[in-house]
């Protein structure tokens, strides 16, 4: 039985050199290593070395190790990015919530977190919702200039 740091060296060792777009395909790779793991502790590796998804030409979605991962401004506005699936958003007090088409959610936060917009002390992505916290005293009004500028994509999803 191979132990909990070897695994997850491997796993970072195969997101490096492989273009991995989910668990199942991860999984196969560590089972040609000879790693047996279970789907729920496979997620907790992930979540532990904090690999992010990020969009890719080819396979839509792939794991990224974040310390590799620096988010180009003018380059994630292009069409590869998905601000197209933004549906909504939608705010209560200084809490924005953003819901996207399923599985987009993630890149996005991500997105938002490393445009640094002063106004935001953190972002919550489940798959197809993020939640955005905004500084105290900041809401709607405060918030919606400072975002519409960067992305004014986003203009006719607010609600």
């Amino acid at each position: 039985m191979k132990d909990k740091q070897s695994r997850q060296q491997e796993i970072v060792q195969i997101i490096k050199t492989s273009p991995i777009s989910n668990q199942k395909e991860l999984n196969d790779a560590l089972s040609r290593q000879g790693f047996e793991v279970t789907q729920a502790t496979l997620s907790r590796d992930l979540n532990e070395l904090h690999i992010v998804r990020i969009p890719d030409l080819k396979k839509g979605y792939v794991y990224a190790l974040p310390e590799n991962f620096t988010v180009p401004y003018a380059h994630m506005a292009e069409e590869n990015f998905p601000l197209h699936s933004v549906r909504s958003i939608t705010f209560s007090h200084n809490l924005a919530v953003i819901k996207c088409m399923p599985s987009f959610a993630p890149s996005i936060a991500m997105f938002l977190d490393e445009l640094g917009i002063e106004e935001i002390i953190g972002t919550i992505a489940g798959d197809d919702t993020i939640f955005v916290a905004l500084k105290e005293g900041i809401g709607r009004e405060q918030f919606l200039p400072t975002l519409l500028e960067i992305l004014p994509e986003l203009r006719e999803r607010i609600r």
